[in-house]
C-alpha cells in the first residue's frame, strides 16, 4: 500500500497569517497535502483562532506550488448551503486543477448555532449531508439544476465555471452511517483518532459498502488525522495540548454546546493525561513521531495527516521534515 503524508493546518491554534506561513514551510519540507479545519468557533476559547477556511484556501493555493489542499471538515448542512460549497470548491478547482479536495461531515453545534440555526439530531444532519453531496455533484456536472429534497431546493441553479477535474469529496465520520455513506458515494474517507479496536469495524463497513456499490476499497483514499505534540521535554509537550481536553467531553460531537468558553469550563477538571490514551501522541523524538504515523498505516490508512499541536511549530516542521518525513516517504510513499 502506497501512503502519502500531509500536514494539518489547525485554524483553531494559529491566526491566518501564521497558519499560511506554516503551510508554506510544510510544502517546502516535503508534505504532499495540506488540510485545514473549517470552523466558525474553535474547540477552545483561550488563545483560540478561527479563520475562514474557504478564503484561506485561495491564499494557500497561491502561496504553494503543488501540494493538494482541502478542508477537514466542511459541513454543508446549515450555515453553508451545499450549492455555495459547490461554487466555492468549483472555483478553487478551476484555480488549482487537480490539487483541491473537500471533506464533508455532519458538523458540530459550535459552528452552526452561533449563526442562529437550531441544532438538529444526527438523523436530520445525516439526511442533510446525503442531499448536500448529491447537490454538489449535480452542480459540478449538469446545467440549470432543479432539485427538490427534504431539506434543500434548487431552481434552475447553474454553475458557470465548473471544475475539471471535479475535486474529490471525502466523507468524514466514525459512525456506521457516515462510513457507509463514504463507501457508497464519496471519493475518499476521512477518520479521526479512536481506540485501535474501532478501525477493523470501520474498514469492514467501508469495504462492504464499496463492494455493494461496485467500487474498489483498496483504491479508495483513506485519510486520518494523527495528533502529535513534539518537544524534547515530555511534560512541556503534554501540557501544551491541555486545551484539546475539550475533545474528551462525553458525547461532545452530538452536544448542543456552541460556546468555546463553556467547552473549556466543562473540560477543566479532565486530566490532560487522558488525551494520551489514543487522541494525542506526545513525542520527545522524531522517531516517536514516525512510530505514531506508522501505527495508523498499520490500521489501514493510506493518507496520513499530521496534526502537530506542538509547543514550537517551527521546530516540529524543521526536525520532522528533515528526518522523519523523508524516512516515511521512502518507506511507504508514492514513487
Amino acid at each position: 500500500m502506497k501512503v502519502s503524508f500531509g500536514y494539518r493546518a489547525a485554524s483553531e491554534e494559529h491566526p491566518a497569517d501564521v497558519l499560511l506561513h506554516n503551510s508554506v514551510v510544510a510544502e517546502k519540507v516535503g508534505f504532499e497535502f495540506i488540510v485545514t479545519s473549517d470552523h466558525f468557533h474553535p474547540w477552545f476559547h483561550t488563545d483560540g483562532h478561527s479563520s475562514f477556511a474557504l478564503s484561506w484556501l485561495g491564499a494557500l493555493g497561491q502561496a504553494t506550488r503543488s501540494v493538494r489542499i482541502g478542508t477537514g471538515v466542511t459541513p454543508p448542512i446549515l450555515r453553508y448551503h451545499p450549492a455555495l460549497i459547490a461554487q466555492a470548491f468549483g472555483t478553487l478547482g478551476r484555480l488549482y486543477p487537480g490539487r483541491v479536495f473537500v471533506a464533508v461531515g455532519t458538523g458540530e453545534a459550535m459552528n452552526e448555532v452561533p449563526l442562529g440555526f437550531p441544532w438538529p439530531g444526527f438523523g436530520e444532519r445525516f439526511e442533510r449531508l446525503r442531499e448536500a453531496i448529491e447537490i454538489i455533484k449535480n452542480l459540478w456536472s449538469e446545467d440549470f439544476v432543479t432539485y427538490t429534497g427534504k431539506y434543500f431546493r434548487l431552481v434552475k441553479a447553474n454553475l458557470y465555471d465548473k471544475p475539471s477535474p471535479h475535486p474529490p469529496i471525502y466523507v468524514a465520520g466514525m459512525g456506521e452511517h457516515s462510513v457507509r455513506l463514504a463507501g457508497e458515494v464519496a471519493d475518499g474517507y476521512m477518520g479521526v483518532p479512536a481506540p485501535k479496536e474501532k478501525y477493523p469495524e470501520i474498514f469492514n463497513i467501508l469495504r462492504e459498502a464499496c463492494s455493494t456499490n461496485g467500487r474498489e476499497f483498496d483504491a479508495m483514499p483513506r485519510m486520518v488525522e494523527v495528533f502529535v505534540s513534539y518537544d524534547q521535554d515530555y511534560d512541556k509537550a503534554l501540557s501544551w495540548v491541555s486545551r484539546w481536553k475539550t475533545l474528551l467531553i462525553p458525547n461532545v460531537l452530538a452536544s448542543e454546546i456552541y460556546d468555546p468558553r463553556e467547552l473549556e469550563e466543562k473540560a477543566k477538571n479532565i486530566d490532560v493525561r487522558q488525551l494520551t490514551s489514543y487522541q494525542v501522541n506526545v513525542c520527545t523524538s522524531v522517531e516517536e513521531v514516525i512510530k505514531a504515523a506508522e501505527k495508523y498505516i498499520g490500521y489501514g490508512f493510506n493518507e496520513i495527516q499530521l496534526h502537530s499541536c506542538s509547543p514550537d511549530e517551527a521546530k516540529f516542521l524543521d526536525d520532522f521534515g528533515s528526518k522523519g518525513l523523508q524516512y516515511l516517504k521512502q518507506q511507504y510513499g508514492k514513487p
